[in-house]
C-alpha cells in the first residue's frame, strides 16, 4: 500500500525499527526516537544498495518521490544514485563560492616568499578579481578569459598578462579536478595572447648619469603641493635605502630600530629569504621621524591617501609620481620610461661601483649575495661598519647633487 501524507504524519514510533512501503524500494524508515527518513533500496550490477533521501519533514512525501524518481533513472543508467547529492554540492559550491576563494586555496599551497606572493596577490586583484568574482567559476569561457587579459596586454603590460595567462591555468586546474568544471578554459590561455615586446628595455628604467640623478632628486624635494605628503616622504627614502619597491611600500614600523638606527627585514620579505640588515643614513632617520607623527600609530609607514584600513601605497603610486616629474628641456613630463621604484637600486649600484665602493658590500646590501660568500675577508662588524660607511657617503653624495647649483 502506497504512503499518503496522512500515514506519514500519524505514524508512530514502535520498540523497533521498522519501515513503511511507497513503491519502487523507496520507503519511510520510522525508529524509535521518533525519527523518520525517507530511503530507496536498489540493485545495481547485481549489488544492493541503499540511498537515504532524507528526513521526514525536511523532505515531504512529494519531494521523496521527485528524488527517488531521479534516482530511479540513476540506477537505469548503471549510476549510484548518490551522484545526485554529489552534483547538487558541486552546483551548491559553484554559486557561492568565487574564484576568489579557489586562488585562497591555490595560493596557500604555493608557500611563497611573503614579498613574492604580496605581489602576485596584488597583480590578481588589481587585473583579475574585478571581472572574475562577478559570476560562477564554471560560466567562463575562454573567449571571457582572453578579453579580461587583453585588457592588461592593450596597455603595455604584455608580460604581466602572460604571468597572469599562467595563474589562470592553474587556478582553473584546481577548479576542473575538484569536478566543478569540463575543461579549463585557460588551458592554452597563454598563445592567444601578444609576445611581451622584445624590443622593450630588459632593465627597469634608471638613470646612470649624475646630472640627471642630480634633477631628479632636486624634484622629489620640490613635489607639487597637490601631491601626497606619505608619496613625497617615500620617493625621498627610496634613494636612500634602495630597497626593492614591494619592502619600501610595506615597510613597517616596528622593523625599524631607531636606536641601533637600523631597519631589520626578516627572511619572510626578501627574494632570498634570507633576513637584511638596512642601515639608516641620518637623512633616512629625519624622513622616517617626519613621517612618525602621520603613521606612527598605525602597522605601516607609507599608507595609501585613500586607505581606510591602513593599507600601504602601490608600487604604481610612486612610479606615476617620478612619472610626473618636469623634463626641463621639454617642459613636460618625463613619462613612462624614465624612472622607476625600482629603478633606484640598479642607479645605487651603479654610481656607488664607480665611486668606489667595495662591490661584495654593495651587492649585499642590495640582498643579492650571502653574507657566507664573504665572510672569509670580512667579520659580522666589519661588513656593518662598512656598510653603514657607504650608506651614510650615499646619502651625503645625494645631498651634494640635491644642492648642486644649474
Amino acid at each position: 500500500m502506497a504512503l499518503t501524507h496522512t500515514s506519514v504524519v500519524n505514524t508512530k514510533p514502535k520498540d523497533k525499527v521498522f519501515k513503511l512501503s511507497d513503491s519502487g524500494g523507496l520507503y519511510l524508515q520510522v525508529k524509535p526516537t521518533g525519527y523518520k527518513c525517507f530511503k530507496y533500496d536498489y540493485r545495481l550490477n547485481g549489488e544492493r544498495g541503499t540511498y537515504t533521501i532524507g528526513s521526514y519533514p525536511e523532505f515531504s512525501l512529494k519531494d521523496a518521490r521527485e528524488e527517488h524518481r531521479k534516482a530511479r533513472e540513476m540506477v537505469a543508467k548503471g549510476i549510484p544514485p548518490k551522484a545526485i547529492k554529489e552534483q547538487r554540492r558541486v552546483n551548491q559550491e559553484k554559486a557561492t563560492k568565487r574564484f576568489s576563494y579557489y586562488m585562497n586555496q591555490w595560493l596557500a599551497r604555493k608557500n611563497l616568499a611573503t614579498t613574492t606572493q604580496d605581489d602576485l596577490v596584488q597583480r590578481i586583484e588589481k587585473n583579475l578579481l574585478p571581472d572574475l568574482d562577478k559570476k560562477a567559476v564554471d560560466e567562463y569561457s575562454t573567449a571571457d578569459l582572453l578579453k579580461i587579459l587583453m585588457k592588461v596586454s592593450q596597455r603595455g603590460a604584455r608580460e604581466t598578462a602572460k604571468r597572469l595567462a599562467g595563474v589562470l591555468r592553474q587556478i582553473f586546474n584546481d577548479i576542473l579536478i575538484l569536478g566543478l568544471i569540463e575543461n579549463n578554459p585557460a588551458a592554452n590561455l597563454a598563445e592567444l595572447l601578444p609576445a611581451p615586446d622584445k624590443l622593450a628595455k630588459k632593465n627597469f628604467a634608471h638613470i646612470t648619469e649624475p646630472e640627471q640623478l642630480s634633477y631628479l632628486i632636486k624634484q622629489i624635494h620640490q613635489p607639487s603641493p597637490r601631491q601626497d605628503f606619505i608619496v613625497t616622504q617615500a620617493l625621498k627614502l627610496m634613494p636612500l635605502l634602495f630597497l626593492r619597491p614591494h619592502n619600501i611600500r610595506y615597510l613597517r614600523w616596528d622593523y625599524i630600530d631607531s636606536e641601533s638606527q637600523i631597519i631589520n627585514l626578516p627572511a619572510s620579505e626578501l627574494k632570498t629569504r634570507k633576513p637584511l640588515q638596512v642601515p639608516l643614513a641620518r637623512q633616512a632617520i629625519e624622513i622616517l621621524m617626519q613621517l612618525k607623527p602621520v603613521t606612527g600609530h598605525l602597522e605601516y609607514v607609507f599608507i595609501a591617501a585613500r586607505s581606510s584600513n591602513g593599507k600601504p601605497i602601490s608600487e604604481s603610486t610612486s612610479n606615476r609620481a617620478l612619472q610626473r616629474i618636469i623634463n626641463p628641456e621639454t617642459n613636460k613630463p618625463y613619462g613612462a620610461g624614465y624612472m622607476t621604484s625600482h629603478g633606484f637600486r640598479h642607479t645605487a649600484s651603479t654610481f656607488l661601483n664607480e665611486l668606489g665602493f667595495d662591490p661584495d658590500v654593495i651587492e649585499l646590501q642590495l640582498a643579492h649575495i650571502n653574507k657566507d660568500r664573504i665572510r672569509a675577508t670580512y667579520n659580522k662588524a666589519q661588513l656593518m661598519d662598512k656598510r653603514r660607511e657607504m650608506m651614510q657617503a650615499w646619502a651625503d653624495y645625494l645631498d651634494t647633487l640635491r644642492n648642486k647649483n644649474g
